[in-house]
C-alpha cells in the first residue's frame, strides 16, 4: 500500500504577490519566444530550435528577471509544444490523426 501526503502552501500577501509577478514574467517569455518561433516557421518555413532561440531571447528583458533554470524551462516548454504540432502533423499525413489542428497559441496577456 502506497501513502501520499498532501502539502498545502499558505503563502503570506508578500510571497503571493512575489509568486504572482514570477508567473507573469514566465508568461510574457512564453508569448516572446513562441513569437519567435512561429515568425520564424511562417517566413522560412523551418523549425527555430531551442538553442538557436536561446539565443535570440537571452538578451530579453523577461528572460533577465527570472531565474536561468525557470527561463530556460519555459524555452523548453514551447520547443515541446512545437514539436507535439509536428508530430500531429506528421501523424496526419499517415492518416492515423483526423482532428483538426493548430499552431501553438499566444498565452492572454492580461491574465495570469
Amino acid at each position: 500500500m502506497m501513502l501520499t501526503v498532501g502539502n498545502y502552501l499558505r503563502p503570506a500577501k508578500k510571497q503571493f504577490r512575489i509568486a504572482d509577478i514570477l508567473c507573469l514574467i514566465s508568461k510574457n517569455l512564453y508569448s516572446i519566444v513562441l513569437y519567435n518561433v512561429r515568425q520564424y516557421y511562417l517566413t522560412n518555413d523551418r523549425y527555430l530550435r531551442y538553442p538557436e532561440n536561446y539565443r535570440h531571447c537571452k538578451d530579453n528583458k523577461n528572460y533577465g528577471l527570472l531565474h536561468s533554470d525557470n527561463a530556460q524551462q519555459t524555452l523548453k516548454v514551447v520547443d515541446r509544444t512545437f514539436k507535439s504540432y509536428f508530430g500531429l502533423i506528421h501523424e496526419r499525413k499517415k492518416g492515423s490523426y483526423n482532428r483538426a489542428i493548430r499552431m501553438p497559441c499566444y498565452l492572454d496577456k492580461n491574465q495570469l
